[in-house]
């Protein structure tokens, strides 16, 4: 199988659905033997490509030892980001019971692409979107990932900052 890191078709068919599923099947067999566990991510651009892909996975391999990590900016293109929360909040209906980590990511849009940039920064609703974490799925893990230099500190207080406005 194996793709560039960018979009190719083929990765949204069923047969390579299948393929990803018969993979993470022997990882979660693995993890179940150790009492450890496995976790999913998706991307826009691979199999699991949104929040219904993933949770065909989940319902496929039906293991407590198979979590999910939620990167909504994955799930994004420049033809769906408007649409971010709505994803988000699909995320949320559908995978709630398997998450387990949330990747923390903003952007903004620059010559039709979607660019990186520190969490707040950009065009994400990090209010809305921890409050919503806090409400569903408390005891998940959040972890900033491609928050760099003097980005990470302002990053870090923003998140702590809606963590601590109760």
């Amino acid at each position: 199988m194996g793709s560039p890191w960018g979009y190719v078709k083929e990765n949204h068919d069923d047969l390579r659905l299948k393929h990803v599923i018969d993979i993470f099947r022997k990882l979660v067999s693995t993890a179940e033997k150790h009492d450890s566990y496995v976790a999913i991510e998706g991307a826009y651009a691979h199999v699991c490509y949104s929040p219904f892909r993933i949770k065909q996975v989940i319902e496929a391999i039906h293991s407590k030892h198979l979590k999910v990590t939620i990167d909504l900016f994955n799930f994004l293109s420049i033809e769906n980001y408007q649409k971010r929360m709505e994803i988000f909040e699909e995320s949320l209906k559908l995978l709630k019971n398997d998450i387990a980590i949330y990747h923390l990511k903003d952007f903004i849009i620059e010559d039709g692409k979607l660019i990186q940039v520190g969490l707040g920064k950009g065009l994400m609703d990090y209010p809305k979107i921890i409050k919503r974490i806090e409400e569903v799925t408390p005891n998940a893990y959040l972890i900033f990932e491609g928050v760099t230099g003097a980005d990470i500190p302002e990053s870090l207080k923003l998140i702590k900052d809606l963590i601590e406005r109760k």
